[in-house]
């Protein structure tokens, strides 16, 4: 994956996050989009 697609599939997972409903379902969206997050910082440098 390259960095816009990271980066879309960040924001995406974060977009769902704020519309779910449960807390082990936000939970959830939030740690994959941390995972991403770090991938993103890994390649910024």
């Amino acid at each position: 994956m390259n960095h816009r697609e990271i980066t879309k599939k960040y924001s995406e997972l974060i977009n769902r996050a704020e519309l779910a409903n449960g807390r082990k379902e936000v939970v959830g969206l939030l740690k994959k989009a941390a995972n991403l997050k770090s991938k993103i910082e890994i390649n910024k440098y």
